[in-house]
């Protein structure tokens, strides 16, 4: 009896190491240079894995949460950056110039993250289905990702009730005057607008110029919102005026669970 116990306890142990959430055997080094895969692999406890070696510095990390490499993002990226890279996977978000450069580098695996046009959820679907390539014993993890987003969605439907008209802004405001750029059909906006919880500047462009025209033709009661994502100095700040909302939060920009949680955020705050 006291023998099949221990043989008991140790094929569950055995069990319960092999469960542990890591990166597959065979890999030594990750680079994330991809705002939606860093945001999982924080939410899923893996910045202090040994073998992500290296984040982007736009990403909304504390400096404590990450000891690894702080790496210049997208084209920022130096030769020397591409020679580390070496043996390793990397991580990146779409980008033309980036997969010209990484594409054809053998000695790198690079894995270009395609967001445009998915919902928050779909992004963070498309990530799991990303990671589950290359990470093993994640699956409470990947779960749990999946059921953070879709409550973070119902608690945004709660807020937003009654629909509102309201304008997102790249950028901030200067001297009163929004900035150039419209989010129209890109990330939590389009989902919202698809959802008719929001009603928002007329266009099928993703991101676009406004016309002071059609800006006067909105209802007198359309918000108008000012974004900037304060990425790693991780700011937050909110301020309200009869006019106009300027909005800076880390991650605001990130597609996914990043900008979900600034958006949940935001209409936490909205007076109406």
């Amino acid at each position: 009896m006291n023998l099949w116990i221990s043989i008991s306890f140790s094929f569950f142990f055995c069990l319960n190491v092999e469960a542990k959430c890591d990166f597959k055997g065979y890999l030594a080094k990750i680079y994330s240079i991809s705002g939606p895969v860093t945001i999982a692999l924080k939410e899923m406890g893996q910045l202090k894995n040994p073998k992500l070696k290296g984040i982007s510095i736009f990403h909304p990390i504390k400096e404590q949460e990450f000891s690894g490499k702080v790496l210049p993002g997208g084209i920022f990226l130096g030769r020397e950056s591409f020679n580390e890279f070496a043996g390793g996977v990397v991580f990146y978000d779409e980008s033309r110039e980036l997969s010209r450069i990484l594409g054809p580098l053998n000695s790198i695996q690079s894995r270009e993250i395609k967001t445009r046009g998915l919902t928050p959820h779909e992004v963070t679907l498309s990530i799991i289905t990303e990671l589950r390539t290359f990470m093993e014993g994640c699956d409470p993890e990947f779960g749990m990702l999946e059921k953070t987003s879709l409550e973070i969605q119902k608690k945004i439907f709660k807020l937003l009730v009654k629909p509102l008209t309201i304008n997102f802004y790249l950028g901030a405001f200067t001297q009163g005057r929004p900035p150039e750029m419209l989010i129209v059909n890109d990330g939590v906006v389009k989902w919202l607008v698809k959802e008719k919880k929001i009603k928002t500047y007329s266009s099928d462009l993703a991101y676009v110029n406004w016309s002071a025209k059609i800006l006067h033709q909105m209802p007198k009661d359309t918000f108008h919102v000012a974004i900037q994502d304060s990425g790693r100095d991780m700011k937050e700040r909110f301020v309200q005026t009869s006019e106009n909302i300027s909005f800076v939060y880390p991650g605001s920009l990130i597609p996914g669970l990043s900008q979900l949680r600034a958006f949940l955020s935001l209409f936490e705050k909205i007076q109406r």
